[in-house]
């Protein structure tokens, strides 16, 4: 709750910026946001099958710090704003340090994600290119592409031994 409620109360800074948002709420989610007409849009959906393209599409995330999350937008080179959840024992802070040490994330605690700190820290990160493709490029680093391969050459390999 606390991720949509904080973004879509920032949608005027995202206005103000000139920066698009597609919002993915989840399945129970929900996030209410009045447009201007001709301001950049604001998309608000609940759920994309498609990640692939919103990954493609995207400048930055701002997500959960969950495993495979963590490890999809570091993949595709994404740079991230991680909000791990504030359950648990801490273990999505954990798998988000990896790419937040490489310079491919930025780590804001649950409880201090606000449409003020999103102003001011996701606003500006999203209008420096040069920034946002430097954390792209730290993060595409991390996370090999070709475990594919390595599986299906292990295999090939232990088959040969027999």
């Amino acid at each position: 709750r606390r991720l949509n409620r904080s973004v879509s109360a920032a949608a005027q800074s995202f206005d103000a910026a000139g920066v698009q948002v597609l919002h993915v709420v989840g399945a129970k989610g929900e996030a209410t946001v009045e447009r201007a007409p001709g301001r950049p849009p604001y998309v608000v959906l609940p759920y994309v099958d498609r990640m692939d393209l919103a990954y493609a599409a995207a400048d930055l995330v701002v997500c959960r710090a969950g495993a495979n999350t963590v490890t999809e937008v570091a993949a595709v080179g994404l740079p991230a704003v991680f909000v791990p959840l504030p359950i648990g024992n801490g273990e999505q802070a954990l798998n988000a340090r990896a790419v937040i040490e490489a310079g491919g994330g930025m780590l804001v605690d649950d409880a201090d994600l606000t449409p003020a700190w999103i102003a001011s820290h996701v606003v500006p990160l999203l209008t420096d290119a040069p920034r946002l493709r430097a954390m792209g490029e730290a993060a595409a680093h991390l996370i090999p592409l070709d475990a594919d391969e390595k599986l299906a050459r292990m295999i090939l390999d232990a088959a040969a031994v027999r």
